[in-house]
């Protein structure tokens, strides 16, 4: 990631330009055809109409999980500030503004950045006007094009009794700890396939900053990075990711057409072989439903709480209807929480309500905060983990007991420029039968507790 297009100073400042900006001659189609997008139609005065969808870079507007400090690298959950920020990376990179910033964007490297801001104030910046034009009309031709279909059919796939599947949630960031999560899920990859035993990987969402084609193909997919290599995906070894509010907010093209395109994920596809964004694994022992919860007919969707289109819920039920096998959720969004207690909606409970009140389901896994939690029973489920930890970086400032509903919070961190920062990490889920023993692992490698069995 490029300073500049995390920096949340210099993406107000770009915010406010390209608001100017949007009345500019050259910029009258790409506005019309954004703002056609956003309100679905043809709206009488485009530009008023988009500015009104703009907001400001506001601390409420940060990622889910994280704190809008300057201390911490801005991800912002407005879908047009995302795909400013993806465009400015993109054209930053194309003029050879290559050099990573710190991961941990402290003290020190603000100071650089303002040294860098200062000896070059305009070019490729918030000051530069045609850059500024460049940038903007190239996010608002993105933002014409709406969001890509949703597939009603799931894909559905068969496992072992005693398979392996290894779950990472919020990892696409492409950032260096990230990389080496994705390596020691390598590591376990290799490990499953040594001792003859099979193993699958799931991403639970979100490739930053808006899941592009050129960020799912640098944060993921790049060689080495997404830990099933083609050779194992031919062997067996199986791909999976939902859909997060981040891939969302570039439409979701660069997740339904070429992330879930790529080879490894071929397993992830409806009957008629196109590409799906839910599915269905199952084994002897248990059936495991990963669910699109952030799929929405609204372009600007903060995505901030989970939805659930249609027939997702009416495959919940009829799976926990099927047979006697343990069901297992897969979401990105959570049914709970104990510090983003903003982003629980109304939609997941009231749509899968039937279902959890049967008392069908055994265990839910998610990811949107970015943080690795458990939590006490609750809504029918005995099992809640939130595994949002894979690559975005936090600050870990929480002390004293873990506040209800939560039982337990993984608190390790590493300090840089004085302040402490969360640990990416993983879960490996070991199946045997109808029990599952769960273990975490972070970006050390280390095994943390808890060691825990899905009852």
């Amino acid at each position: 990631m490029i300073q500049q297009a995390f920096d949340r100073h210099d993406l107000q400042q770009y915010v406010a330009a390209i608001r100017d900006s949007l009345d500019a001659p050259g910029m009258q189609d790409s506005v019309a055809a954004a703002a056609a997008a956003v309100y679905g139609r043809a709206v009488s005065d485009p530009v008023t109409q988009l500015r009104d969808r703009m907001p400001d870079v506001e601390p409420e507007l940060a990622s889910s999980g994280g704190q809008a400090t300057d201390a911490v690298p801005y991800l912002s959950r407005d879908p047009i500030q995302s795909l400013l920020q993806s465009t400015l990376e993109s054209k930053l990179r194309a003029q050879g503004v290559s050099t990573e910033a710190p991961e941990h964007h402290g003290l020190l490297s603000e100071i650089a950045h303002t040294i860098e801001s200062l000896l070059h104030p305009t070019r490729f910046g918030p000051d530069d006007p045609d850059w500024v034009l460049d940038v903007g009309k190239s996010m608002l031709d993105r933002l014409a094009q709406g969001n890509h279909d949703f597939n009603p059919e799931p894909a559905t796939h068969e496992i072992a009794d005693d398979a392996i599947l290894i779950v990472v949630g919020d990892w696409g960031t492409g950032l260096p700890r990230a990389k080496a999560v994705a390596g020691f899920m390598a590591e376990e990859v290799g490990a499953a396939l040594a001792a003859n035993r099979e193993v699958h990987v799931v991403h639970l969402g979100d490739v930053y900053y808006s899941g592009t084609d050129e960020e799912v193909q640098r944060h993921v997919l790049a060689d080495g990075l997404w830990p099933v290599t083609l050779e194992q995906a031919q062997a067996g070894v199986s791909s999976w990711s939902l859909s997060g509010n981040h891939d969302m907010y570039g439409g979701g093209f660069g997740y339904f057409d070429h992330l879930l395109a790529d080879d490894r994920f071929a397993c992830q596809r409806s009957p008629d072989a196109e590409t799906t964004s839910f599915f269905r694994i199952r084994s002897p022992s248990w059936d495991l439903v990963g669910l699109d919860t952030s799929w929405d007919t609204d372009v600007l969707s903060t995505g901030q709480v989970g939805v659930l289109a249609d027939p997702q819920a009416k495959l919940v039920a009829d799976v926990a209807s099927e047979s006697s096998r343990k069901l297992m959720l897969l979401s990105h969004h959570q049914p709970v929480s104990v510090y983003d207690t903003g982003d629980l909606g109304p939609t997941l409970t009231a749509k899968l309500g039937p279902t959890l009140g049967s008392g069908r389901v055994a265990a839910w896994l998610w990811g949107h905060e970015h943080r690795c939690m458990g939590f006490k029973p609750d809504l029918g489920v005995p099992f809640l983990r939130c595994i949002g930890h894979g690559g975005v970086p936090v600050l870990m400032d929480h002390s004293g007991p873990v506040p209800s509903p939560g039982i337990w919070e993984q608190r390790e961190f590493l300090t840089a420029d004085g302040q402490n920062w969360a640990r990416f990490g993983f879960a490996v889920l070991d199946f045997h039968g109808d029990q599952v023993a769960v273990r975490y692992r972070n970006d050390t490698g280390a095994t943390v507790p808890p060691s825990e069995q899905i009852p």
